[in-house]
């Protein structure tokens, strides 16, 4: 197989880095070869200012010259008082890293030792790389708004009465449960049978709906994508009201203990019904949490995630998507956190960023994976390294799972996010394609000799890391509690 890139034995012009920061001297530095500038210590150039951004920019060698890009970071690279994404160096060019930030000067030094002029590296990009470069066509905003407007006549065509069926199913369950107090004198067996039918009656119609949203808001004008928010507003109060029988039946109360309930809690945000719980879970979930309990990496993680501001950003990202927050441990589960991590060599290739995607799934996810794709080492070109994107990525990963295979369980989305190339998303194929049968309680009750250990193992320590997230202090952990419900 042809490499994807092809390098030279005469190596590029060597760089020369003028450093300067407000009230302190010059600092003189040099490169021979692509480099990351930022506040992480993991950086290259690892400059410490408010104004710099944990991955601020990447300086890499590539089309025969250098070039600087801008990695997505909050105050922005700016040339000349004006931001830039990527723009090729000469000497001389100075670069700001914020409008107040530190500057750099660059300096291209061409000349080999004899002070003659040396041949320059030359490197082939790979070509879909190259494609994405040359790919600047633009559309007139006029043009935009009629291909919009032919897209949605196309769809309100072709779903218009599914979209009416799902609008009058829900108007119809919202006065299934208006009408659910009446049940309120049953017997419990009964009062607990009606509820779990509610339950699964919300998830279809979540499944069916958010298939037809994601549908809808790519092609939809503002009035449509109202409307889909509005509807979606409705499936929140139908949940809100299923919490509600729940009070009713008293899940929550009598004999169980604080943690017990935080418990069942989190496994309704994750999408599974409480009231059908298999038995053991509780206990297994303690069991994990114990595990945590031993090591200082759930701590070390948080902290990592609060100085770098991921919360926000992964919360912000998962609520766009429609999902819960807490999916934010998932990353935890991935990668501590640490979006330089690159895996070991597989048969899919090497996993590489915070949220550790395989290369296929990162270009399907609109990622771009750099020349080191094959090479288990941190690329500042590998867009699988940028937390922002890859984030954004992960989200839409997980909105996918959770729309098909997953039919709205977190907790199958979770692990079909670890194994989802091999035995488990064929084990979840097995079940029923509805929520009512196709959930994680089914899953695991019918094939908990099959599900490999990896893959049980890593959905009970996200479960539990969620659950001690909820309030750390109650299951002896010192840090304040990750995610901030008003975000949410």
């Amino acid at each position: 197989m042809e490499p994807d890139h092809q390098i030279q034995d005469s190596p590029p012009p060597l760089i020369h880095v003028a450093l300067e920061e407000p009230g302190a001297p010059a600092t003189l530095l040099k490169f021979a070869e692509s480099f990351t500038v930022g506040s992480d210590p993991e950086c290259d150039l690892a400059i410490e200012s408010p104004s710099v951004s944990p991955e601020h920019a990447a300086v890499v060698f590539e089309q025969n010259q250098w070039w600087i890009q801008d990695l997505e970071s909050k105050t922005g690279t700016l040339i000349d008082g004006k931001k830039i994404d990527r723009v090729a160096l000469a000497s001389g060019t100075k670069v700001l890293l914020g409008p107040d930030g530190p500057s750099l000067t660059f300096t291209i030094q061409d000349v080999n030792a004899e002070g003659v002029a040396g041949p320059r590296r030359r490197l082939r990009l790979p070509q879909r790389i190259r494609r994405a470069f040359q790919k600047t066509r633009l559309i007139s905003l006029q043009e935009h708004k009629e291909l919009l407007r032919r897209a949605l006549e196309k769809v309100k065509r072709q779903d218009s009465r599914k979209y009416l069926k799902i609008i009058g199913a829900i108007g119809f369950l919202g006065l299934l449960a208006g009408s659910y107090a009446y049940y309120k004198h049953d017997q419990y067996e009964k009062l607990a049978a009606r509820a779990e039918e509610v339950f699964y009656q919300i998830k279809e119609l979540e499944l069916g709906f958010s298939r037809l949203e994601t549908k809808l808001l790519a092609t939809a004008d503002s009035s449509t994508i109202a409307e889909v928010r509005y509807y979606r507003s409705k499936l929140k109060e139908l949940n809100a009201s299923y919490d509600r029988y729940v009070d009713e039946l008293g899940i929550y109360e009598g004999k169980l203990d604080e943690k017990t309930r935080t418990i069942y809690r989190v496994a309704r945000v994750f999408g599974e019904c409480e009231i059908t719980m298999p038995k053991g879970f509780v206990e297994e979930v303690e069991n994990y949490i114990h595990e945590w309990k031993l090591s200082q990496r759930l701590p070390n993680a948080i902290e990592r995630a609060r100085v770098r501001g991921y919360q926000e950003s992964i919360t912000r990202a998962m609520v766009e998507q429609n999902l819960p927050p807490q999916f934010f441990y998932l990353a935890l589960q991935e990668s501590d956190f640490d979006s330089s991590l690159c895996g070991p060599a597989t048969r899919f290739g090497i996993a590489k960023g915070m949220w550790q995607f395989i290369p296929s799934t990162a270009v399907q996810y609109g990622l771009r994976t750099g020349p080191l794709v094959q090479v288990p080492k941190r690329d500042p070109r590998d867009e699988r390294h940028r937390v922002t994107k890859s984030t954004d990525a992960a989200a839409r990963y997980l909105r996918d799972i959770y729309s098909t295979e997953a039919q709205a369980s977190g907790l199958l989305v979770i692990a079909s996010y670890n194994w989802g190339h091999n035995v488990v998303k064929g084990l979840i194929r097995e079940l029923p394609e509805n929520p009512r049968e196709r959930n994680f309680w089914k899953f695991l009750t019918t094939y908990r000799s099959r599900i490999p250990k990896q893959t049980y193992d890593y959905v009970f320590y996200i479960f539990s890391a969620a659950v001690i997230g909820e309030n750390p202090k109650l299951f002896g952990f010192n840090f304040d509690k990750p995610l901030n419900a008003e975000a949410m």
